[in-house]
């Protein structure tokens, strides 16, 4: 067990993960907003549905970088020390 490792690289886990999945899940509904019918966010057509949105973004965002952290912690778990 490692988790000196979960210490000192936590934040860049949850970073990486947080930012990748915000990029990506805001390129989907970029892309999804083009398309005539949306396959994974509807239309923005009103504050309402923008708001709801954003949020789901934002809190698929958070919940990406908590697996990235997870998945660290499982890292350190396995890994042995130096």
């Amino acid at each position: 067990m490692n988790f000196r490792l979960f210490g000192d690289k936590w934040t860049q886990y949850y970073k990486r993960g947080f930012l990748v999945s915000f990029f990506i899940i805001s390129f989907m509904c970029v892309i999804d907003q083009i398309l005539n019918t949306p396959l994974f966010f509807s239309k923005i057509s009103n504050l309402s549905i923008f708001l709801f949105t954003i949020s789901t973004i934002f809190f698929a965002s958070v919940f990406c970088g908590l697996l990235g952290m997870v998945y660290l912690l499982f890292v350190s778990l396995v890994s042995k020390k130096d």
